[in-house]
Formats: structure tokens, sequence, C-alpha cells
């Protein structure tokens, strides 16, 4: 008999096990980084202004920026942070078969960038 490994599993596992910020991260809310609404899509938010959170969303098509105010963001749409390596979800993002616009590229290429100079 044959066990399949189960992928999804590892990384829910490995997901349990990421170092927490100094306030648990579903409470604040402004951060950049990766959310999930209730639908289950994910989304890396590379931007975060007074009133608007730029972010780059996993759908079906060419992945591309938008920006809605934060209130839309997580009031409508109930986008929550999720524990989830940012680096690992851009390399999931950037290979993306839909194909991804060049403005989201740079985007989510900077914010890799960023996070390794904050190290």
């Amino acid at each position: 008999m044959r066990i399949k490994s189960n992928r999804r599993r590892s990384l829910q596992l490995e997901q349990l096990h990421l170092p927490l910020e100094e306030e648990d991260i579903r409470h604040n809310m402004k951060l950049r980084g990766v959310y999930r609404d209730r639908n289950a899509h994910h989304a890396i938010v590379y931007k975060v202004g007074k009133t608007k959170l730029s972010f780059v969303e996993m759908k079906k098509g060419r992945l591309v920026t938008q920006s809605l105010p934060d209130v839309k963001f997580f009031n409508v749409r109930q986008f929550e942070r999720i524990e989830y390596p940012v680096e690992r979800a851009v390399e999931n993002f950037l290979k993306h078969g839909g194909g991804v616009s060049e403005k989201a590229r740079r985007a989510l290429l900077t914010m890799v960038k960023g996070l390794r100079t904050e190290d």
C-alpha cells in the first residue's frame, strides 16, 4: 500500500511554527504581508497608505496590482493576515500560470528585497 504525502498538510504544519511578531498578526491589520479572504483568495499587500492598501491578488488570469480603501479590504472583502512566509508567497505568485503584469512583478520583487534588508 502506497501512502501519498500531503503537500498541503506539510505547508500547514510549517505555518504553525512561524514566529509571531510582538502583537498577534491577526490583530495588527495594517501590515504588508500575505492575506486570505473569506473565499480563500490570497493577496500580498505590498504598500500601506493612510487610507488605501495596494496589493496583488491571486486569481484567474493575469495578476495585476490593485488598491482598495482599508475599510473595504478588511470589512467588505474580509481579508485577514495569515502566517505564511512572504518570500514563498511571492515565489508562487510570480509562477502564476495566467501571467503577472510588469507592475505587479516589480511590486512583489521590491517587497521581497525590502524584507531582506530589514533582517
